[in-house]
């Protein structure tokens, strides 16, 4: 009896340890692997990892998120701002996305070549495409997206912006009769144009002041050019000058038009860049102490605070803003917020969890102030930002 006892004993023994071994070495997860996963549902805005079948890591970054897989131009809201709308670099087509990228539908199979820029009116449902079929060779062209109108604007044109409303275009002409280089108003086609100020510089940006009947225009960023900003209505009555004697000037104004984010510089042909704050009238200019061109900044709809890209890894012998322009200097960009009211900065994502080199250009912001949309230069292709 003792001995079936024991037997029975040791036979239970051995199916106890047997389980604990099964359920420790064949059932458990390696206390790792499930750290691993509950870090990856847990965390909200870092870097998840995991492996691919070839063995390589792939990186999926939360914070910053490439939405086209090809590099477009003019990309832009849809009116209702619910979508964004983008021209394709590979063969011109206008095409309209939801905010994260997928394709909803072809606004229009217009194959449009050789895009240089897309210049949309406010309504966002005309736009100015300059095209380049030959270097140094500009040709504007009137897309009407309602009625899928194009037609070619006359020649002699270098710049092109629209008015407030967006019935109108301004742009710079030079008249090789006279030699003579203006700043014109006239419908979208061209016809019933005007004459509003004349400018001695050969390339020239133009733009609507908010709020007003105005037009700003200063000559294009250029390192060794001293540049001033004007005004004058839309009839060409009070020309007065707002800003001078910088060099490199560039400006966004805001959309209240009460001031206007200007990059410059005060070197001639240097490599510093400041961003700094001017009035509607001129003459009221404030230091926001952030070193970055105006095409890298984005204004808040209560145009309270400026959403900028800093830009980095700027060698010391380059010329700015004329070799970022060009493409001889491709920046690595962190991203901000600047309250312009008491000059506090805040980073928008922390370097670390950026995930990759960007260079940004004209970023926009999304309805409810939570992406900002850009697109990188060195890639072309456009990126959304979580903020």
């Amino acid at each position: 009896m003792t001995k079936k006892i024991f037997a029975i004993s040791t036979l239970l023994l051995v199916l106890v340890i047997g389980a604990i071994f099964a359920y420790n070495f064949l059932l458990k997860k390696p206390a790792s692997q499930e750290e691993g996963l509950d870090n990856a549902k847990i965390s909200e805005e870092g870097k998840l990892n995991a492996t691919d079948s070839s063995g390589k890591t792939a990186e999926k970054n939360a914070s910053i998120q490439a939405i086209s897989d090809e590099p477009v131009f003019g990309a832009t809201l849809s009116p209702d701002g619910n979508f964004l709308y983008a021209f394709l670099a590979s063969n011109g087509q206008l095409n309209q996305f939801d905010l994260s990228g997928k394709l909803e539908k072809v606004l229009s199979t217009e194959k449009f070549e050789d895009i240089k820029k897309i210049t949309w009116n406010k309504p966002r449902n005309k736009a100015i495409i300059k095209t380049e079929p030959a270097p140094g060779m500009a040709k504007f062209l009137y897309f009407d997206i309602s009625g899928k109108k194009v037609s070619v604007l006359k020649g002699n044109i270098d710049s092109v912006s629209w008015s407030n409303l967006g019935d109108k275009i301004i742009y710079k002409h030079y008249d090789p009769k006279t030699k003579k280089r203006t700043v014109n108003v006239a419908d979208p086609d061209g016809k019933n144009w005007h004459t509003v100020a004349e400018m001695s510089y050969r390339s020239a940006e133009m733009a609507p002041i908010p709020g007003s009947s105005d037009i700003s225009f200063w000559p294009s960023p250029n390192a060794f050019t001293a540049a001033f900003v004007a005004s004058v209505t839309f009839g060409g009555e009070n020309q007065k000058e707002l800003f001078k004697d910088r060099y490199g000037v560039d400006l966004l104004w805001s959309p209240n038009g009460d001031q206007a984010a200007l990059s410059a510089s005060d070197e001639k042909g240097g490599h510093k860049i400041d961003l700094l704050l001017m009035s509607r009238q001129g003459g009221e200019i404030q230091s926001l102490v952030f070193p970055t061109f105006a095409a890298k900044c984005a204004w808040s709809s209560d145009s309270k605070t400026l959403y900028c890209a800093m830009p980095g890894d700027i060698p010391d012998s380059a010329i700015l803003p004329n070799d970022w322009q060009e493409g001889k200097v491709t920046t690595s960009d962190t991203f901000w917020k600047i309250d312009i009211t008491s000059g506090k900065k805040e980073r928008l994502v922390d370097p670390e969890k950026i995930g990759s080199s960007y260079d940004v250009l004209n970023p926009f912001l999304s309805p409810d102030e939570k992406s900002l949309f850009f697109v990188s230069k060195s890639d072309g292709k456009l990126h959304k930002l979580s903020i």
